[in-house]
């Protein structure tokens, strides 16, 4: 595998590492001249073409996720005998390995690490995907800080293959919620309850249920309460631990209802940690010490008063607490937000004494750009007076935009084009072409003019310029063994190269295989230039920046 060009665009530069379902490579991909993570599904299961075909569908839809906390995914593929996945490429390790390695993270680490875990979720949860597979391992921690959650749409695939499905089901059982083990589809809820996991197996090295097989594990999950981490690693704040445990309740309804409503609490906890603040934990009861016994005179007296005063107290604090718990009761109905816009919301929530938070823009097939298309608490909630707040997302209008026209531009300049609205290249073919200048796109899929989702792949076909054709004198068609024959050879270096790049032309002829042609070009550089050979069935392959850009063969 290693050294292959895949899709005519791929350059396969090593091996990562091999998954149950994927063999993961270093690949460069020569359009784009970057560095990306290419999965390739193992064989035995790209044979069953519709399990790659499903493969390929659920990768596609996820592609439309674009969020600096989640590995994008660039392009799929399962036309041919593989299916291959070309994902952003994180440079870092995976929490999984970084615990097997050192033991349990610091708790500053682990929260950085949750936080941005529950913010990609947060923004895939209200453009209407979850993750589904949540684990460890998905989660790349780079070497400069950044964070990344990884494998958005593997699960939508493996669910409508239940028995292939099976054969991987100890790889996730861990990290999935009772109700997904039992066989219902994976919900927001469900990722929490995995993100939950997640923060458990960072704090403490170890798995909330374990057992040697998947009914063990599922029967534990429903049947017993996990060790709380706090018991497991001491350095691990109360209130650290309650969040923990409330996200691995067995029953939905005792998680939290979102990702921002743990994320807003992982924030406050961060945030106390920072400015070196106590961080709340239960209060300590203190009893009264014993008075000394009393003379034998006055201790019926003693104990009168002393009761009396207890009586007092406690119907005082019972009158605090009664007064307490109702103005913490008191509660507001969120009016319903959808559809407005932000002035409109704003307004209305200053008139129910709401705080709105503008929670980001996403795209959305219901609501017109502009106008509010997701609000966290939805209409009808009641929240509490003291912390009214709910969060909206704005819409960005449709999720799909009009393809550009990249017909006739050079293929460096239609990258810079597809991107710029939205679009990444996908395969590049070469082909002949008597009307399209060399380097310039003949035809490109999909078409001009439809509508895609911001992220698609474009095809393109570059033009090689006109056909070939072989010098040859009347008298003979083909040429002699030992006739030298001349070809012009149009070359272009592509504009976005970072600096200059060797230009390589090698001739393969009766005589050998000789280097024809061998300069440094800057970025941009368009020239032609002549090379000789002998005979016939001549072979030439010009090659920018190392790059193999053309291998022809004349007769």
């Amino acid at each position: 595998m290693i050294g292959r060009i895949i899709n005519y665009r791929y350059e396969v530069l090593e091996k990562v590492g091999d998954g149950q379902l994927f063999s993961v490579y270093r690949a460069r991909d020569k359009v784009l001249n970057k560095i990306v993570a290419l999965k390739v599904l193992h064989k035995e299961l790209a044979a069953n073409r519709e399990f790659a075909a499903a493969i390929e569908a659920s990768y596609r839809d996820a592609a439309r996720l674009v969020h600096p906390n989640i590995a994008r995914v660039l392009d799929v593929d399962s036309s041919g005998e593989e299916c291959v996945v070309a994902c952003e490429f994180v440079r870092g390790v995976s929490v999984r390995d970084r615990v097997k390695r050192g033991g349990p993270i610091s708790v500053q680490l682990a929260l950085d690490i949750a936080v941005a875990m529950l913010q990609a979720l947060d923004y895939a949860h209200a453009s209407g995907f979850t993750h589904g597979d949540i684990r460890s391992s998905d989660v790349i921690v780079g070497s400069d800080g950044e964070i990344k959650l990884t494998d958005f749409g593997l699960s939508s695939a493996l669910r409508g293959f239940p028995a292939i499905a099976d054969q991987f089901q100890l790889r996730s059982i861990h990290y999935q919620a009772p109700e997904v083990v039992e066989g219902n589809p994976p919900t927001p809820a469900s990722d929490i309850y995995s993100v939950g996991v997640v923060l458990y197996e960072m704090l403490t090295n170890a798995l909330p249920f374990d057992g040697g097989n998947v009914a063990s594990i599922a029967l534990k999950k429903v049947k017993e309460a996990p060790v709380p981490p706090r018991s497991i690693n001491a350095a691990v704040p109360k209130s650290l631990n309650d969040i923990i445990l409330k996200a691995l309740e067995p029953a939905v309804e005792h998680r939290y209802k979102t990702a921002s409503a743990m994320l807003a609490e992982l924030r406050a906890l961060q945030e106390c940690l920072r400015l070196g603040k106590t961080v709340p934990v239960d209060e300590v009861v203190e009893h009264p010490a014993q008075a000394p016994p009393a003379a034998e005179g006055d201790a019926l007296s003693r104990s009168y008063w002393w009761w009396l005063g207890l009586f007092v107290v406690a119907v005082l604090v019972s009158l605090g607490i009664t007064m307490l718990v109702v103005g913490q009761r008191a509660e507001i109905q969120v009016p319903q937000f959808l559809g407005l816009t932000w002035d409109e919301a704003q307004k209305l929530a200053e008139e129910r004494g709401i705080e709105l938070i503008d929670d980001g823009r996403v795209y959305s097939e219901t609501y017109e750009k502009g106008r509010i298309c997701s609000a966290i608490p939805p209409a009808g909630t009641m929240v509490p007076k003291n912390n009214a707040q709910v969060r909206v997302k704005i819409s960005l209008g449709p999720s799909t935009v009009e393809v550009p026209d990249l017909t006739g531009m050079t293929e460096a300049d239609a990258n810079e084009a597809a991107v710029k609205a939205g679009f990444t290249i996908g395969k590049v073919r070469q082909a002949y072409s008597d009307k399209v200048p060399i380097n310039a796109v003949i035809s490109q899929d999909p078409e001009p003019g439809v509508r895609r989702p911001p992220g698609t792949a474009i095809d393109l076909v570059i033009s090689q310029g006109p056909k070939p054709v072989p010098q040859s004198t009347e008298e003979s068609v083909v040429p002699s063994p030992g006739e030298e024959r001349r070809f012009s050879v149009s070359i272009e270096v592509p504009t976005d190269a970072e600096g200059a790049q060797e230009v390589l032309i090698k001739v393969i002829d009766a005589a050998g295989e000789r280097v024809a042609y061998q300069e440094l070009h800057d970025p941009g550089d368009k020239f032609t230039t002549s090379v000789s050979a002998q005979g016939s069935n001549i072979r030439i392959k010009v090659y920018v920046g190392g790059v193999l850009v053309r291998d022809v063969t004349y007769k």
